[in-house]
């Protein structure tokens, strides 16, 4: 069978163009399926197809459906103020199904600085014992209890099919920063080393996992405050981190301790998430699994017998990577979907031989669907090009 072609899109966009028009759009263009996020992070973005509002900030983010209140525990959701947009998950379930189109949930996890501003302990903390409100941690239980609730009461009110969990793993350094200022040379070990979490969750799983966090935390803050006092070498060249990681992994077994912690907690998330929809057949996915120490936490090798679906990146830009993530699924006999997120904004040659070339890419992957970012973000033309041309090498 031929992939499904979906495209991913914000429920503002189709809030302002009539969820009805948008998929009727869609449908005539050859999409059979579309990513709607329940809920998603601060973002500024401007669209080139809405007459009502071309451009969108939120400041920290929201959930984007009405979520029930008295579903969840200690952290409620915080739901976007606008009903038009609160209505779309409904009226969109509800057209999908109608027209035979696919729904999937698009989800974002640690990356919601309204979560962390008003349930502080749930944010991630430095070596330093600083937090950033940019992002959660994914050792804290009670994100556990929130994001699993939050995806069955989605699931439960919606014909979903799969959801993509993005993010729901440790962040890297500065992601989510608004208009970061860092003027002092940071290369990719001293980011990781500043990006790892040392809050009293962080700590407390490797406590559990047999680690003197405290011992870890003072040797990382030493290490990073030597680099950052350090004049850079501006000849160096930057080593690869999961090399980088494992080398030190197999010097230091405590450090080795900690980052098998953390990894624990992230794949936790996601086990937690696929027991929540256990009675549901919805099919849970991830994004940025990764083949070795990643530092986000979440390696493919640990999510095989967990996982239902697969998503790559733009598998041109890293083909090496992409075929043995393929390859590793696929060996593994699981019943696991690969999805690809394909990118067609401007710096891919979206009317050029730039997209021929990543859907021929595609052709050989033969993923299970191929998902187009982004339905609001890009022109109609470009959009339904790359959906003709997209249907014409994957069938």
């Amino acid at each position: 069978m031929p992939p499904r072609l979906s495209v991913w899109a914000y429920p503002w966009d189709l809030a302002d163009e009539g969820v009805d028009s948008a998929l009727d759009w869609l449908a005539a263009h050859g999409f059979d399926a579309i990513e709607l996020c329940p809920n998603y992070h601060a973002i500024s973005t401007f669209s080139p197809r809405n007459r009502r509002r071309s451009q969108f900030y939120s400041e920290q983010g929201a959930v984007y459906f009405p979520a029930r209140a008295e579903r969840f525990g200690r952290i409620k959701p915080a739901l976007h103020s606008d009903p038009d947009v609160l209505a779309v998950y409904e009226q969109t379930s509800r057209g999908a199904e109608a027209r035979g189109m696919q729904l999937n949930a698009w989800v974002i996890g640690m990356f919601q600085p309204w979560l962390a501003r008003a349930y502080p302990d749930t944010a991630i903390e430095n070596a330093f014992g600083h937090r950033s409100f940019a992002a959660t941690c994914p050792a804290h239980p009670d994100i556990h209890v929130y994001i699993s609730a939050l995806l069955a009461d989605v699931c439960d009110q919606y014909r979903i099919s799969g959801l993509t969990l993005e993010n729901v793993g440790h962040p890297d350094f500065a992601y989510g920063w608004v208009r970061p200022r860092i003027l002092v040379y940071m290369d990719a070990w001293t980011q990781f080393l500043a990006g790892l979490c040392f809050n009293e969750h962080s700590m407390s799983a490797a406590r559990a996992h047999g680690v003197d966090p405290e011992d870890v935390r003072s040797s990382v803050a030493r290490e990073l405050r030597e680099r950052l006092d350090a004049v850079p070498d501006s000849t160096a060249s930057d080593e690869d981190l999961p090399t980088l990681v494992a080398e030190r992994c197999e010097a230091d077994e405590e450090f080795r301790g900690y980052l098998e912690a953390r990894e624990q907690s992230a794949v936790g998330l996601v086990k937690a998430v696929r027991h929540a929809l256990r009675r549901s057949r919805v099919r849970v996915g991830v994004s940025e699994a990764s083949l070795g120490w990643a530092n986000h936490g979440l390696r493919l090798a640990d999510l095989l017998n967990t996982i239902g679906a697969l998503m790559i990146s733009d598998p041109t830009n890293s083909p090496e990577v992409a075929d043995a993530q393929v390859r590793m699924v696929r060996d593994s006999g699981a019943d696991i979907e690969i999805t690809v997120n394909q990118t067609a904004h401007h710096e891919v040659d979206p009317h050029g031989p730039g997209l021929l070339a990543r859907a021929r890419r595609l052709r050989e992957i033969e993923p299970d669907r191929v998902m187009v970012y982004n339905f609001g973000l890009l022109a109609p033309a470009t959009l339904a090009h790359a959906g003709e041309v997209l249907r014409e090498h994957l069938g």
